[in-house]
């Protein structure tokens, strides 16, 4: 396969699934780099515009002047105000602005006055057409977001993640996209002590430094990771993480022989009490990637059901089913009303300001404030479909 460059998320993709990565960096077709597209929808992209409207509002923020070169002065205002002007150029629902302005004034609250010296922002190490080639000929490239000097001499890479997992430092400590731009910073300031860290907007700062003995280690398994992907021939589809958010699941033959099949073979072994726990968890991964996929599938059938079939009806009959829908009513929270009543640092706790969420935060509030979360949900009605055999009670 053609691999022009490594990168965190190419080299991810190519150790989750062969056949993903070669659909959509090396696409054989037209069809290939349409299904590349697909999901391109703004309402399928809400959590990563708002990631790329913050992440450009810190970059140019941080951005020394270009006619004096210092610093602006750091405020918060001026941080909205740039916020602000990406979502006009990156347009965003009402829920993502709100979620990224909180996500900015947790940030800047914790993080929004630094003394260390900005040696530059968004600096990129090599291009798409003329990577950065390591010292071992392994060709890389990305962007760095923030370089800092602090007054020690040593330099600091930070990476701004606005996403809902936080991240640990286990994770840190062996991250391909850390372990790649510490490789790059390690070429380009041999004599510096440097390190890397994860800026998380939504909860605080990561930061691993590795030794020259691992970075090295590390430059020595990239090199044999580009090799291998370089010999893949006829790449093979998986089961796996990478099914939950893949644009090629339709065309995919493992994931359609799943989905119309129920191979679980493909899956789950016949026993799966006799693996070790490696080997467990593995299996259970893939199973949990295979459920999204079956989930996938049966959003879409209900959805041509309810927008098709029953659009004026509420009851309908086949010759084995009865399909009707019921009237429910869902619980939605409020992100911005949430944060008000629990406070920055217990909000800051949350993955997801969803039910389970929410719930799992509200045993440790007082009761008055566990009674105003509650009560600032806003109950949404809906229908949900009922399928019942006929002849069945």
């Amino acid at each position: 396969m053609k691999v022009p460059y490594l990168s965190a998320s190419r080299l991810k993709m190519a150790k989750n699934c062969p056949y993903q990565y070669g659909k959509r960096y090396d696409p054989g077709s037209t069809d290939d780099t349409t299904l590349r597209r697909k999901n391109d929808h703004r309402d399928n992209l809400q959590a990563a515009r708002v990631g790329t409207n913050i992440h450009n509002a810190l970059e140019e923020w941080r951005r020394p002047n270009p006619k004096t070169g210092k610093i602006r002065r750091p405020l918060l205002k001026k941080l909205l105000e740039l916020y602000d002007q990406e979502c006009l150029k990156n347009e965003i629902d009402f829920q993502a602005y709100e979620d990224g302005k909180a996500m900015i004034h947790r940030w800047f609250d914790q993080r929004g006055v630094s003394k260390a010296k900005i040696i530059d922002v968004e600096r990129a190490f090599g291009t798409h057409k003329a990577p950065w080639v390591l010292s071992n000929e392994t060709p890389v490239f990305g962007f760095i977001d923030l370089i800092v000097e602090h007054q020690d001499g040593s330099i600091e890479l930070i990476d701004y993640k606005s996403q809902r997992a936080p991240i640990t430092q286990t994770e840190a400590d062996h991250d391909i996209q850390a372990g790649i731009y510490l490789t790059v910073a390690r070429e380009v300031w041999p004599d510096r002590q440097i390190s890397f860290t994860f800026d998380l907007l939504r909860y605080g700062t990561v930061t691993t430094i590795w030794s020259d003995a691992k970075i090295q280690e590390f430059k020595d398994w990239l090199k044999i990771q580009y090799e291998w992907i370089k010999s893949i021939e006829d790449p093979q589809p998986t089961i796996g993480e990478g099914c939950k958010w893949c644009n090629y699941v339709d065309v995919c033959p493992v994931a359609q022989d799943l989905m119309q099949n129920g191979s679980w073979d493909l899956v789950v072994p016949e026993d799966p009490t006799e693996l070790d726990q490696d080997e467990m968890l593995t299996t259970l991964a893939n199973v949990k990637a295979a459920k999204s996929l079956l989930d996938k599938k049966q959003r879409q059938m209900e959805r041509m059901i309810k927008e098709e079939w029953m659009a004026q009806q509420d009851h309908m009959e086949t010759e084995n089913w009865e399909i009707n829908f019921q009237d429910k009513e869902r619980r939605e929270y409020i992100p911005s009303e949430v944060q008000r009543i629990v406070g920055t640092t217990a909000f800051g706790q949350m993955a997801k300001v969803t039910n389970s969420g929410v719930e799992r935060i509200l045993p440790i509030l007082p009761e008055d404030l566990q009674d105003d979360v509650r009560r600032s949900a806003i109950l949404k009605p809906y229908k949900a479909l009922r399928l019942k055999r006929r002849g069945r009670k």
